[in-house]
């Protein structure tokens, strides 16, 4: 498996956000749970995971109703790939990044960015007084992956206004270049 700085800074982001590694009997799978309201999202980060794992089985699953894809791939490294895997939800436990993970995620912030906002994140009309205008939101309950959030915006040099339990972004210049690098779910 070879991963371009890109394609594993977004998986990371989107792992963050809503993956899950299960040890199985002779190797590991990764779920990545998606709102199914986003078919091309949906579709981009099913292209991303057999990018990163061509040679792997790799399926999905429409659950809950209808809401709900699952993306899953099969391979025997991904507590590896992601050593923040473990027992437990991700927001009750701490989750840091190897030293080489960091390394990939400055060398390639937007796709981070575009992962996790694709897992955890929203872009709306955010309407004050007579003002209408786009904003971004993230919002996890790991207080560990809302700082990774915010320090890659901050490298950007983005103009983040961190909350308790989400992250704002609606400077017109921070925004534009969100919308420019990052998109909307679609």
């Amino acid at each position: 498996m070879v991963f371009s700085d890109e394609d594993y800074a977004e998986l990371l982001g989107v792992y963050l956000g809503d993956g899950h590694i299960t040890p199985m009997a002779r190797t590991e799978r990764l779920r990545i749970s998606l709102d199914a309201k986003y078919p091309a999202m949906n579709a981009e980060i099913e292209a991303l995971v057999r990018r990163c794992f061509p040679d792997n089985r790799i399926g999905r699953v429409v659950v809950d109703d209808g809401s709900c894809v699952v993306i899953f791939v099969y391979n025997g490294h991904l507590s590896c790939l992601f050593p923040q895997a473990g027992p437990g939800k991700k927001h009750e436990r701490s989750v840091a990044l190897e030293e080489w993970q960091i390394d990939r995620l400055f060398a390639a912030p937007w796709a981070f960015l575009r992962g996790c906002i694709r897992s955890d994140g929203c872009a709306f009309i955010n309407r004050t007084g007579p003002y209408e205008y786009l904003s971004y939101a993230f919002t996890n309950l790991s207080g560990d992956i809302r700082n990774m959030f915010v320090a890659a915006c901050l490298f950007l040099d983005l103009d983040v206004r961190p909350g308790r339990k989400n992250i704002r972004i609606n400077r017109r210049a921070s925004v534009a270049r969100l919308l420019e690098h990052v998109g909307v779910k679609s």
